[in-house]
């Protein structure tokens, strides 16, 4: 059975109450309250649900081509070197070497020109 929410026109409290679909307001017997306030003016409101089916991949291609003219295209396929860097490396490794390597040209040159102290 569905649990269906009331919003209590009084306090504005929201309940939930479990019915069947078609069930009409009650004539006779206990009569929906609020649960906060217990008064009676309750207004039905749309609230969530959650839905859950299992089914194939080709069973949803089946209905969804059935709901009209659907053009599937297949994902694109995967570079043969996987889902790593491209083919030949980093592409800022070179720039990164170049850099590296002239820092330490000129490190070198400045420890070349530092005099030599003998103590």
């Amino acid at each position: 059975m569905p649990i269906y929410e009331y919003e209590c026109l009084d306090c504005g409290h929201v309940s939930s109450f479990q019915e069947k679909m078609f069930e009409r307001p009650r004539l006779f017997g206990p009569k929906r309250r609020c649960e906060k306030c217990r008064g009676k003016k309750l207004h039905k409101i749309v609230s969530r649900f959650g839905v859950s089916v299992e089914r194939t991949q080709t069973e949803m291609m089946n209905e969804l081509k059935s709901m009209g003219n659907v053009q599937f295209t297949p994902p694109p396929p995967k570079p043969s070197w996987g889902d790593g860097p491209p083919p030949g490396g980093c592409p800022y490794e070179k720039q990164f070497q170049d850099e590296q390597s002239k820092k330490d040209k000129d490190e070198r040159d400045r420890k070349a020109k530092e005099p030599i102290v003998v103590g």
